[in-house]
């Protein structure tokens, strides 16, 4: 997991420090304030120990290569490459130090790296000793705001293909992970509970059909529907039924989703927040970003509930000024002052002064 991060200089971000990372974390702010892309980042760091890992294993390979390629096919930048991840205005490099830690705390591994704005693809300044991952024990998985199921085929052709700008890694990597077969065994009993809990949403369930052009059908009960038949919101999550049981999302995996409410009722919305509360209980590490209320207020009451550490990273931006950040620790089930509570305390007082007009 995760265990430390500081980054200075990143994109709208002048600094954002954190220790003792817990298993759950919600970032939240207005639009622009910078979400989607620390997740991007946290991702394509963890996913170059990954990969650097598992090729170590067969041939001579540099972490700093394995970074630097993550690093830009994840973000996309423009012409002007990776500079383009460097803060705007500032005369300082980008600066990164993540912590990573697995296999039960006997693995611990510090990241640091750093780049200017004139920096295209190739990273120089980063840390020349990395020690492989002991037996695949930590893997990255990434859930974009958009789901992939629709177009599965058409996008990996596009980016392996084409390297076609419109879908980055986060979509080619996800989308070679739901590839993988799923198999038949015992997994964690709070995973397994996660299954059942999307069975029941859902009333059926995302299946592999093994057939290039239609690889995935929602199956429920004796009928079987496409993808382009398929409600949007149980394309988003039901994903999760087969990383699970294709062994991809377990102990260990470090999960990060981009807006997972997106398409689901309220309720939908909720019943997901508590399966990533049993996803974290089976030694799954979550970061999220969300504009929900359901989300943060749901968050709040199972921390306060199961007595569980979630961290709520606090983004705020005023004009002109890099986004500052606060973070708060819902175990008390007490939300902390931001925009999206806001808005509904807004909301609230204009019915009020129209049911007084």
């Amino acid at each position: 997991m995760i265990s430390s991060i500081t980054i200075k200089n990143f994109m709208a971000h002048s600094e954002l420090s954190l220790k003792d990372i817990p298993s759950i974390n919600v970032i939240i702010g207005k639009n622009d304030t910078g979400k989607t892309g620390l997740l991007k980042l946290l991702y394509a760091t963890v996913k170059s120990l990954e990969v650097y890992s598992l090729k170590s294993k067969q041939s001579d390979v540099v972490f700093k290569k394995e970074l630097s390629d993550k690093l830009h096919d994840t973000f996309m930048p423009r012409k002007n490459g990776l500079g383009d991840l460097v803060q705007k205005g500032s005369k300082e490099k980008l600066d990164v130090n993540i912590t990573i830690v697995g296999n039960n705390g006997k693995y611990k591994q510090p990241i640091y790296f750093s780049f200017g704005d004139r920096t295209e693809k190739s990273i120089t300044t980063c840390t020349e000793h990395v020690e492989p991952l002991i037996n695949s024990s930590i893997n990255a998985l990434f859930v974009p705001a958009k789901e992939v199921l629709t177009a599965f085929t058409d996008i990996r052709n596009i980016r392996e293909n084409f390297y076609g700008v419109g879908f980055d890694d986060t979509y080619l990597d996800l989308i070679k992970a739901l590839s993988l077969e799923t198999t038949k065994g015992r997994v964690a009993t709070e995973l397994s509970q996660v299954n059942k809990s999307l069975e029941d949403l859902f009333e059926g369930k995302i299946e592999q059909t093994g057939q290039k052009e239609q690889p995935f059908v929602f199956k429920k009960g004796n009928q079987q529907f496409a993808m382009q038949q398929t409600a949007e919101g149980i394309k988003k999550i039901g994903i999760l039924t087969t990383l699970i049981t294709n062994r991809q999302l377990g102990k260990g995996t470090i999960l990060f989703m981009d807006e997972p409410e997106t398409a689901l009722h309220p309720d939908a919305v909720r019943q997901m927040v508590e399966m990533l509360v049993a996803m974290s209980k089976a030694g799954v590490q979550i970061f999220l970003a969300s504009h929900s209320y359901f989300v943060i207020k749901q968050l709040a009451n199972c921390a306060k509930r199961d007595d569980l550490n979630v961290c709520c990273w606090n983004l705020k931006r005023e004009m002109g000024k890099p986004v500052s950040n606060s973070f708060h620790d819902l175990i008390d089930g007490v939300l902390p002052s931001n925009s999206i509570i806001d808005e509904a305390l807004k909301m609230y007082d204009e019915e009020i002064n129209i049911d007084l007009k």
